[in-house]
């Protein structure tokens, strides 16, 4: 008789806690759910400011090449010409030149007002050759909480360059 009260008992206790698991469970996995939504949508909006920061560091670095290509090219033509007998060499770059070249081109593009604070850091002739153009903005990506990070966004740096080359 005992063999058979056992198996009943033993049948009865699993089907118990197994009811009882599944009461206790109601409900968990919209919980679970829940949960799940939040953490993939707090990933995607990471990853759009991450590419929002990424996009407006390729602006300013393709501003940059731009500024130094217009600093190298913004070459004093007197020398070539006759003029006013200065030491430089001909065609050699100076800083004042770089400089005065690369601000014009900078306030001429239309991508310089996507962005925000855009400033020149350093324009200079490296060489007689090369001019070296340093730009700084801030990127505020769109989707971060400017109440726990600093509301005045991210500030990003570029360096472009440039090398003029004469033919003879």
């Amino acid at each position: 008789m005992s063999r058979r009260l056992g198996p009943r008992i033993t049948r009865r206790r699993v089907r118990t806690l197994v009811h009882r698991l599944r009461r206790e469970e109601d409900g968990q996995t919209l919980l679970l759910g829940v949960g799940l939504v939040c953490v993939v949508l707090a990933l995607l909006f990471v990853a759009a400011s991450a590419t929002a920061i990424y996009l407006d560091l390729k602006t300013l670095t393709s501003l940059a090449d731009s500024a130094a290509a217009a600093g190298a090219d913004g070459v004093d033509g007197s020398p070539y010409y006759g003029g006013n007998g200065t030491d430089a060499a001909p065609g050699a770059l100076t800083d004042a030149a770089v400089s005065e070249s690369a601000a014009a081109d900078v306030s001429a593009q239309p991508a310089a007002a996507r962005l925000e604070g855009v400033t020149i850091v350093s324009a200079r002739a490296a060489d007689a050759q090369t001019a070296v153009v340093t730009l700084q903005a801030r990127s505020r990506p769109p989707f971060l909480p400017w109440g726990i990070i600093p509301a005045e966004g991210f500030t990003i740096t570029a360096t472009g360059s440039a090398r003029m080359t004469t033919t003879q």
